[in-house]
């Protein structure tokens, strides 16, 4: 049976190997470091994203949502409040990849047999917090495009003709019954603009029976 030994290498690393093996070494230990501060930052952007976005729907949401249709209206509350959700959940996630995940109590030992080396430990918390990082910023885009939609559909989606018809006052006196809409009431006259009419229907106040509001004047 052969056995193999191992052979004492010719030369030695050069200078640049071991240059090349301090930097990645000083690489490698501040690379949990980097990904945090940008979590950071990336965190503090969100938060003042999800706080304006949120006082904008709240104070106009009432507003640009009163004068759409219900099926329209379903549409923007999924849109805005997806893209809000896609924040949080963003936001979540750059909170998770700053301050990690949750403390877990660990030996030297413990580090030594899972990753070999506490070297190769921080690179390991580097590489999930940069993971975490990446689906931040991936529903940072969801939730913006989400967001621009739901812009789009309150600059197009058709207003609902419903709740804008015309309120007609309906006059009975002697004359008949008159219906339009009210011009004037002064001088003891009641102007009434009825459709179709160019001029308006003149009617003594003293000559009123009745009164009451109706949706048309059929």
């Amino acid at each position: 049976m052969t056995r193999y030994r191992p052979r004492r290498p010719s030369s030695g690393p050069s200078t640049f190997d071991i240059a090349e093996r301090d930097a990645f070494a000083a690489l490698s230990a501040g690379s949990l470091d980097a990904v945090r501060s940008s979590a950071e930052t990336w965190r503090n952007g969100l938060t003042a994203f999800i706080t304006l976005v949120t006082t904008g729907v709240v104070i106009k949401g009432r507003d640009t949502t009163s004068a759409l249709t219900i099926g329209w209206r379903a549409a923007l509350t999924l849109l805005i409040g997806g893209g809000l959700l896609a924040a949080l959940v963003g936001l979540w996630q750059a909170l998770s990849a700053q301050a990690g995940t949750r403390p877990r109590a660990t030996t030297l030992n413990a580090v030594h047999r899972r990753y070999g080396s506490v070297a190769a430990y921080q690179v390991a918390l580097a590489i999930a917090a940069a993971r975490r990082l990446r689906r931040a910023q991936y529903l940072v885009a969801v939730a913006l495009s989400l967001l621009l939609a739901g812009i789009v559909v309150t600059w197009w989606a058709p207003a609902d003709s419903g709740k804008k018809e015309a309120t007609y006052l309906k006059v009975s006196h002697p004359g008949g019954p008159s219906c339009g809409t009210l011009r004037s009431a002064d001088g003891g006259e009641l102007r009434l603009k009825s459709p179709g009419r160019h001029t308006p229907v003149v009617i003594e106040l003293s000559a009123v029976t009745n009164m009451k509001m109706v949706k048309t004047c059929g």
